[in-house]
């Protein structure tokens, strides 16, 4: 509350500094300074105890790095929903019961209940700021950004929640992970200096009208993928096109979001007007594996996915295995073969090409 200008807690603070019961050291030795997507430091508790997490991919990632959920104080309804449809629901139950009423679907905070609710910290897009960042930053609540435009970005904010959880070493430990698997699958693309096959990934669609991904995603670039919208000029994450200029980029192959249960490879391959891709008369139509590749806290075993998908005469790691031990790894948790399954899509893959013979339990 500020009187005349001048914050009770800056008076309170003052007179203890006054009367010789809290020093400036004390202060900052409770407190951690960390730096987000913007550059911009932000000096938020040493002892972390609540974190809202507005991103939809990012939440995991904390589950992972912190060994649970006992600091996640808040989500977004569309993760919360799809984690609790998904195997991470099944493994950690109680995000159930993480709040999802700081934030709106699409990003736009609640400051009134986030200010209730009393975060140390929320974590929220860069992108359109404006609307999902300053009106927090303006009633005094701490925010750091994330994003997801490029390696870089997605390595700094496992680097940045590693920081604030005090979980340096384990958040090293991803990043590690991710370098080495990028740089094996690297030795083996320039080794057989192929030609990169051309994907579409598509994110939504509505009749002949789909989203799909316009720029280079690092997923795509690492493991040997030329996304043919971003041939095609587009430079956004995200853009609506029709399927005329998906027959006339003729891909290699169609990918479809994993974060998308309304769309499967089924609603592609008996498309009328997809029909006539390559990609659909040879059946190299997948469903992502429900593994997060935007992320350095297992985007490394969908790396691994992408690469077998491009080039299976390449790549022959026992994805099923690959998959049960980075679980482990990340979540300290073993999982079933129907886990496995479903991680992998093999319901909605089964008639794609090659995909049940590869990625099968009976390998």
């Amino acid at each position: 509350m500020k009187l005349g200008g001048f914050s009770v807690g800056c008076r309170f603070g003052a007179a203890m500094l006054a009367a010789g019961l809290l020093t400036p050291g004390a202060a900052a030795a409770d407190t951690q300074t960390i730096t987000d997507s913007r550059g911009q430091q932000i000096v938020v508790p040493k002892e972390v105890e609540k974190v809202a997490i507005f991103p939809l991919p990012i939440p995991e990632a904390m589950i992972a790095i912190d060994g649970g959920t006992q600091r996640l104080l808040a989500i977004n309804p569309r993760a919360q929903a799809a984690l609790m449809n998904g195997v991470i629901g099944q493994l950690f139950p109680e995000i159930a019961q993480i709040r999802t009423d700081l934030v709106a679907p699409n990003f736009i905070p609640n400051v009134e209940e986030i200010l209730k609710a009393a975060p140390d910290l929320v974590v929220q897009w860069q992108a359109r700021g404006d609307e999902r960042v300053a009106p927090m930053e303006n009633a005094g609540i701490k925010v750091a950004t994330v994003s997801t435009e490029s390696r870089e970005t997605r390595r700094g904010y496992i680097a940045m929640l590693g920081k604030i959880l005090g979980k340096e070493d384990r958040a090293q430990a991803f990043l590690d992970w991710e370098d080495k698997t990028a740089a094996d699958i690297g030795a083996v693309l320039k080794e057989a200096g192929r030609p990169e096959p051309r994907i579409v990934f598509i994110d939504s669609m509505n009749g002949n009208e789909f989203v799909v991904f316009g720029r280079d995603e690092a997923y795509f670039s690492t493991t040997g993928l030329t996304n043919a919208a971003t041939e095609a000029g587009f430079t956004e994450g995200s853009v609506k096109v029709g399927a005329e200029a998906i027959l006339e980029w003729n891909p290699d192959i169609v990918l479809v979001n994993y974060y998308n249960d309304a769309i499967k490879p089924a609603n592609i391959l008996e498309h009328p007007v997809l029909a006539a891709l390559d990609a659909v008369k040879k059946g190299r139509v997948y469903k992502t594996p429900a593994i997060d590749p935007a992320t350095a806290a297992g985007g490394e075993i969908a790396y691994l996915w992408f690469a077998e998908i491009g080039y299976p005469d390449l790549f022959d790691a026992n994805m099923r295995t690959v998959v049960a031990d980075g679980f482990k790894l990340l979540y300290d948790k073993e999982l079933t073969n129907a886990q496995i399954d479903s991680l992998m899509q093999m319901d909605w893959n089964g008639e794609s090409a090659g995909y049940a013979d590869a990625f099968g339990a009976a390998q």
